[in-house]
């Protein structure tokens, strides 16, 4: 439950700058081994440009949100007993946005965690700590799930997300679907081969072919050879 600060700041007619946090996470998606370092952003818009600290959802765990253009819209609940499916925007122009999609399949089963709260609460602000800084200042998180790509061009990428109660139209599985390609990391939690080296060096083409030759009939295949794609 939001702490009384917080509902006493929301209630005034002149409120405090708002601030929304975006926490990025493949930590729950099927790339959990291979993503490591998860994404803490904010809007310059909010930030003033600047980066900001703030508590995790631990309480106790500091963590500073980087400024890069990033908005969040359709989180209102109608009555027409849909759950709501909204977008997430973020900015694209150095490519990263990109190399994330390539690597991770368009980031689906990522997830967004949402934090809301004011500037006066934040922990420091482009290095400067607040006396005002309150960690239990915070609208309940909400989390999200990365389900589709909607766009992707040089200056942005739009993603659609799913409520972890949306279930309706689930399509699994829950990524892309190859023929003659293994996603999975070599030797990793889903491959897990713990044989010999094939070959020098020891790396895995991710062909239905290399899989046999490692597991012999007993495939860790993640393709999908019945597909024509």
């Amino acid at each position: 439950m939001p702490n009384k600060a917080l509902i006493n700041e929301s209630r005034k007619l002149t409120q405090d700058s708002p601030i929304t946090l975006f926490h990025i996470s493949g930590n729950s998606s099927s790339f959990a081994s291979a993503w490591t370092d998860d994404l803490f952003l904010v809007s310059p818009e909010q930030s003033g440009g600047y980066s900001v600290e703030y508590v995790e959802r631990d309480g106790t765990t500091l963590r500073t949100y980087q400024p890069l253009p990033i908005a969040a819209s359709g989180f209102e609940i109608s009555g027409s007993n849909s759950l709501p499916q909204p977008k997430l925007q973020i900015s694209n122009v150095d490519g990263q946005m990109s190399l994330y999609n390539f690597d991770f399949e368009d980031l689906i089963g990522f997830s967004v965690t949402r934090i809301r709260t004011y500037a006066k609460y934040l922990k420091s602000i482009d290095g400067v700590d607040q006396a005002s800084f309150d960690a239990s200042a915070h609208f309940i998180p909400d989390t999200w799930w990365f389900s589709r790509k909607a766009e992707e061009h040089k200056l942005g990428v739009v993603y659609e997300l799913n409520s972890v109660f949306d279930l309706e139209g689930l399509d699994l599985p829950k990524r892309r679907m190859y023929s003659n390609f293994c996603p999975f990391e070599y030797r990793g939690p889903d491959c897990n081969y713990p044989g010999a080296a094939v070959s020098s060096p020891d790396v895995c083409p991710k062909t239905l072919e290399a899989c046999r030759e490692r597991f012999g009939t007993d495939l860790r295949f993640g393709g999908f050879p019945a597909t024509t794609s």
